[in-house]
């Protein structure tokens, strides 16, 4: 007598029992037994196993790409709502089939129909990139509408993506206090991202009142779910005792296991430990080190850090040539202090060949962040017409700025520019107020500008 062949809904169950104990060689057999009955779910479970290398009859990573996508288009053919969305993302990345957007957005929304929340969160990204929408010029909403349909069936990643609109305003109104209440939901799901971002708003006292407390708790919590950024978050607190005690031990803790976890700015705060001797001995040559792996990231900070130590010598023979480099990748993404300090060597010609044009230019792009030696220095350059045209006006706005913020020589040279009239009108009340300030401050020029004022 024959042994009664197993339904394909028999074999799927006894496959679904192996996959969960992790026996993925027995599991792939039986999936393949039931999938020759053209079972969408076996198809899929198939798609997955060749996806993510649970199987052991084909080491080659690309032709396992191609066997998925075959395994996941047939299941998706058959209405499977998680085949479509995975062999949507297979046709959107070109993996395992040639690249083809609109047959990704096809299947995506094939699958979204059928209520698949990753299928929603996706053509949520892709409708932010400009891609598969209905109307081009409401894409953003559009995409915005994807991801709180996928919040509104419970999914925690929609829940993340709509608290990130309502925080960006990507698609919506700017909405502080509706992206908390997105993100809390995400973050009792547990899901790390959410729980770090609901401690941004906490921290930054964003929708919510400001609770440093409140923040660590979440910071903490996102990193022990593997979060590389929260890990570093937390080394800072407790190197600063930011809503916790300060404990120097715990921040070189965190802050190496989120270096581990190839976070750049780990790299760098724990540079800063290494060169200042906070939590550990003091060692330059581990400081160097460990910037420069920040700075292979990314980090501009590491590339700052990296630029003052071959300008300064600090553990190093002094490089001028090399301290320009790196302050010349800082600037150029950004960072204001290194746009200053690549100003002053194009200014003084030091590692570089001397160009005023080109140190004014850099000295304003940080002015314009609020650097206030650099809006000093373009201070200067505007009333001396140093590598820019000669300009009172333009020079006094950047003196004010400067002094505003407290720089003593800026105040005394604001307090000049009043007693002068250089490019506002004489006002010797106004005078006598900033030659004050830098006086207070122990400007010697200032107060020996005050004694005309006797």
């Amino acid at each position: 007598m024959e042994p009664v062949k197993k339904s394909a809904e028999e074999l799927l169950k006894e496959a679904n029992k192996l996959y969960g104990e992790k026996k993925y060689g027995e599991a792939v057999a039986l999936f393949k037994s039931a999938a020759e009955e053209n079972n969408a779910e076996a198809l899929y479970m198939l798609g997955i196993c060749y996806n993510y290398n649970y199987v052991d009859d084909e080491p080659d990573k690309d032709k396992r790409a191609v066997i998925a996508s075959v395994y996941f288009q047939k299941a998706a053919d058959l209405g499977h709502a998680d085949a479509q969305c995975f062999s949507g993302l297979c046709y959107l990345h070109g993996i395992g089939v040639e690249k083809d957007e609109n047959k990704a957005v096809e299947l995506l929304k094939k699958s979204a129909g059928q209520n698949c929340a990753a299928a929603m969160n996706n053509l949520g990204l892709l409708c932010d990139r400009g891609i598969g929408a209905d109307d081009p010029e409401k894409a953003e909403e559009e995409g915005f509408n994807w991801f709180k349909k996928s919040a509104e069936s419970g999914d925690p990643t929609g829940q993340l993506y709509t608290g990130i609109a309502y925080y960006e305003g990507s698609g919506v109104k700017r909405d502080f206090e509706k992206a908390v209440k997105m993100y809390s939901l995400a973050a009792q799901q547990g899901l790390a991202e959410a729980l770090f971002r609901l401690g941004e708003c906490y921290d930054d006292g964003e929708g919510v009142d400001e609770n440093s407390i409140e923040a660590f708790k979440l910071y903490k919590l996102a990193a022990q779910r593997n979060h590389a950024k929260a890990q570093c978050y937390v080394g800072y607190c407790y190197e600063y005792g930011t809503g916790v005690s300060r404990d120097l031990g715990e921040a070189i803790k965190w802050y190496t296991v989120s270096a581990n976890n190839n976070y750049f700015q780990a790299y760098c705060n724990l540079g800063c430990c290494y060169e200042e001797g906070r939590g550990v001995k003091k060692d330059m040559k581990t400081a160097i080190e460990l910037y420069k792996k920040g700075a292979e990231l990314g980090s501009l900070d590491a590339m700052f850090n990296l630029g003052n130590v071959y300008a300064f010598g600090k553990g190093v023979k002094v490089n001028n040539e090399l301290a320009v480099e790196y302050y010349a990748r800082a600037a150029q993404s950004g960072h204001k202090e290194a746009q200053y300090n690549l100003a002053q060597h194009l200014s003084e010609g030091v590692g570089i060949e001397k160009d005023e044009e080109a140190a004014a230019f850099w000295f304003l792009q940080a002015a314009k962040k609020g650097d206030a030696d650099a809006q000093y220095r373009i201070g200067w350059c505007y009333i001396q017409g140093i590598g820019v045209e000669e300009d009172d006006e333009k020079a006094f706005e950047w003196f004010s700025k400067a002094a505003s913020q407290g720089d003593g020589d800026s105040q005394y040279t604001l307090g000049y520019c009043y007693e002068e009239g250089i490019g506002v009108e004489v006002d010797l009340d106004e005078a006598k107020d900033w030659y004050g300030r830098a006086a207070a401050q122990g400007h010697s020029k200032a107060k020996k500008a005050l004694k005309r004022f006797r």
